[in-house]
């Protein structure tokens, strides 16, 4: 009984304690299909160069939607790059002021499911990059990954960590846009979410895992 008491006590103590934050990494993986820039660095991305996107982002920092069920993940600046072959860049930097980048989660919304990057919780926005563009001062990239109401339980980027590939997949809106026009097509193969395991993560798993 005296064992049994501590143990209760102890998985009250763990749950009153709020979350720890926990830094998510999120690394997107595609294909270049198309180039239709001639000018700067860009200029040397070409058709089947691989792509990868990679920043961090923080599980309690976070904005949800007043409107739909989807909730937007800050993003680290420092953390983001966009590589595609030899071109390496990341978001404008300055940032524009009074901007904020997100990893938005959608779950749900209302049946589907999925991810995207925008400058806000509720809809795909591109994010500016830091690199000079033609119609726009800054080229943006845009991505948007939708999958079936299966994809994803709830919009807690804990829940949504290991990689979302073209199983249970719909749509993708994969582009460098500039301006209305979409000189850099991409065509989108993974994206892997992956954040440490631990009891400040506060699932029953964890948990449950202390009493083994």
């Amino acid at each position: 009984m005296r064992v049994a008491t501590l143990i209760a006590g102890s998985v009250i103590a763990l749950l009153a304690v709020p979350a720890h934050a926990t830094t998510v990494s999120v690394q997107i993986n595609a294909t270049v299909e198309y180039n239709q820039v001639s000018f700067g660095n860009f200029g040397n991305v070409n058709p089947g160069d691989n792509v990868l996107v990679q920043f961090n982002v923080d599980s309690n920092d976070f904005l949800n939607s007043g409107s739909f069920n989807t909730r937007g993940y800050v993003i680290d600046q420092s953390s983001f790059v966009l590589v595609m072959g030899s071109v390496v860049s990341g978001l404008q930097n300055p940032f524009p002021a009074g901007v904020t980048p997100y990893f938005v989660l959608r779950e749900s919304d209302p049946v589907a499911d999925g991810f995207f990057l925008s400058t806000g919780p509720d809809l795909p926005v591109p994010l500016p990059l830091n690199e000079p563009g033609g119609l726009d001062p800054f080229f943006g990239l845009r991505i948007e990954v939708g999958y079936n109401g299966s994809e994803l339980s709830s919009l807690d980027i804990l829940d949504a960590t290991g990689t979302h590939d073209f199983t249970n997949l719909t749509s993708f809106y994969t582009v460098v846009a500039d301006a209305f026009a979409e000189p850099i097509g991409l065509i989108f193969d993974s994206l892997t979410i992956s954040a440490p395991v631990s009891v400040e993560a506060g699932t029953w798993g964890n948990i449950k895992a202390l009493y083994r």
